[in-house]
């Protein structure tokens, strides 16, 4: 804009045209203050005041929400270490034959400035592309066409050489990630859920994020669970193993449009309070602060999580109990930002009327929701375990739960599911064991999602 044409919009103020530069800036030029000034943050007491006497908790919904303006042409560059598990299970069910369609459609999808690597295990590990550019299309067609499967399943080394050559791939200005495929348990090297998890957070610190991919009934959910969440990427369940090509699609869709990784939440509590949960996710402490990871966020993507705070009760009226912000890496530059904190407050009243009239609907109906899918994946890992009285009980309980807040379709929704998983448990000396097994993943990856929005 020239000073010609600002001359014709004389009532357009210096702060309106502040914004409208850094709007358009953030447009063009996507620069790091701009990004941080369109990462959405939205903060909802549960209730906005706390009853005393009472447990003195305080609900507070997160929602972070990614801004929708990566446009198709200008995707971040892509560094991709795809991991296959080739274990002899790979042979049954033609899933190496779709595991091979899937590579071979996302090296047509990769651009010629794109990294690409890939990885095979099954007892030993094998680097059968390195990291480098995708411009020999040939002959990556072919090599993709040459695995076949055999052996055990060496998982660890798999991820773990994945990672070095993601560590090789890096360059300033790329998305790195580590892309898993297995359809069966771990059974050589490291072993250990924890473990693992452990291991692809650490490849996150180190701006490397890890997607999972499950496929069949035979593989351990609940570790490539983990190692997503761990590695800050996303975990898919493929029961069919013709939806690979899909799921792997829809991955490179949603790195190609992602605007923020590592992406984290900062609570720094004030006062006396204290923190007492997150559902469904993990914390760490920094000092004073709760920092708890959301992974990658592509545009236009929204997570919510429910915090739960412990406040003092002892003083009557209004308290401020927390600053809570989200920071995040860009992908293109690999600069940390902060999003400037907004301020929560909480009032200690003694009205239960006051107390009951506070309530934010679309916050509790959200909470309860949200419980009750962390109760349906424990309920599942009891199953696992053998105890479906102790499942069918805290199903019962959330059940209870939802039936406390006001009816609406996501609560209705959440009830119809819990009370067919309840049938389900009771029907299962019936079930074939493949059926229990399809049955206990369909579970977990639906609360998986709930959880995680992903």
């Amino acid at each position: 804009m020239n000073v010609l044409s600002m001359r014709r919009f004389p009532t357009i103020t210096t702060m309106a045209l502040f914004f409208i530069v850094a709007i358009l800036t953030f447009r063009i030029g996507h620069t790091p203050d701009a990004l941080a000034l369109a990462m959405g943050l939205d903060v909802r007491p549960e209730n906005r005041t706390i009853l005393v006497p009472g447990p003195g908790f305080g609900n507070i919904q997160i929602r972070v929400t990614a801004p929708d303006i990566v446009p198709h042409t200008d995707r971040p560059l892509l560094n991709l270490a795809l991991v296959i598990d080739k274990s002899g299970s790979m042979n049954d069910e033609g899933k190496m034959e779709f595991a091979r369609q899937a590579a071979h459609q996302l090296v047509n999808q990769l651009g010629k400035d794109d990294i690409l690597s890939i990885v095979t295990y099954d007892q030993s590990v094998r680097v059968v592309w390195p990291a480098r550019r995708v411009t020999d299309r040939q002959r990556l067609h072919q090599i993709i066409d040459s695995i076949y499967p055999g052996g055990r399943t060496f998982l660890s080394g798999g991820l773990e050489k994945g990672y070095r050559q993601a560590r090789v791939g890096r360059r300033k200005g790329y998305l790195n990630r580590v892309l898993l495929i297995s359809d069966g348990l771990a059974n050589v090297g490291v072993v250990d859920r924890d473990d693992l998890r452990r291991r692809a957070g650490e490849m996150a610190e180190r701006n490397i994020s890890v997607s999972t991919f499950g496929v069949g009934y035979e593989f351990d959910e609940d570790l490539l669970a983990r190692v997503a969440r761990g590695g800050g990427g996303s975990y898919y369940y493929i029961s069919n193993p013709s939806d690979m090509a899909a799921a792997l699609k829809r991955e490179f869709q949603m790195a190609s449009s992602t605007v923020a990784t590592d992406v984290e939440i900062i609570i720094r509590l004030l006062g006396d309070c204290r923190f007492d949960s997150a559902t469904g996710h993990s914390w760490r402490t920094e000092g004073s602060t709760v920092v708890i990871g959301l992974g990658d966020l592509s545009a236009g993507e929204s997570r919510t999580l429910m915090a739960r705070l412990n406040v003092p009760v002892e003083v009557m009226g209004d308290l401020k109990v927390a600053d809570i912000s989200v920071r995040y890496r860009d992908p293109k530059s690999g600069n940390r930002l902060t999003r400037d904190p907004a301020p929560v407050s909480l009032e200690v009243v003694k009205d239960p009327g006051i107390f009951q009239e506070s309530f934010d609907d679309r916050v509790r109906e959200n909470r309860y929701v949200l419980e009750s899918s962390a109760d349906m994946d424990e309920a599942a890992r009891m199953v696992d375990k053998g105890d479906r009285e102790g499942a069918i009980s805290i199903l019962k309980k959330a059940v209870g739960a939802l039936m406390s807040t006001p009816s609406t379709p996501a609560t209705r929704a959440e009830i119809r599911r819990n009370e067919t998983y309840q049938d389900q448990i009771q029907q299962m000396d019936g079930m074939e064991e493949n059926e229990v097994r399809e049955m206990q993943k369909g579970i977990k990856y639906r609360s998986y999602q709930n959880l995680y929005q992903q």
